[in-house]
């Protein structure tokens, strides 16, 4: 990049920025999640410094991203439940005996 181009760790952190008005917009759920992206950007920041073109994008994966996070925690709250429920009822068996 020029010398008038920001640093890698200056970009990522323009990214981050730029990405939390669109996690403002969004559930609450979905703006825990924007600390990982943070983290992510961060770790890759040289990769995505020289993919600058592909910005839209990128903020579109974040959406997709965030809603697979939410279902899988949907999904695994769920399990916890059912195993709760199930040690309830294993713990009944076992003391009516």
């Amino acid at each position: 990049m020029g010398a008038n181009s920001p640093s890698t760790t200056q970009y990522a952190h323009k990214i981050i920025d730029s990405l939390k008005p669109l996690f403002e917009l969004l559930p609450t759920q979905y703006r825990s999640v924007l600390k990982k992206y943070s983290e992510y950007i961060l770790k890759h920041r040289i990769a995505i410094h020289y993919a600058t073109e592909l910005l839209p994008i990128l903020a579109a994966l974040v959406i997709i991203q965030a809603e697979r996070d939410i279902s899988h925690a949907l999904e695994l709250s769920e399990i916890r439940r059912e195993i709760d429920e199930l040690r309830r009822e294993i713990k009944k068996l076992v003391s009516s005996e």
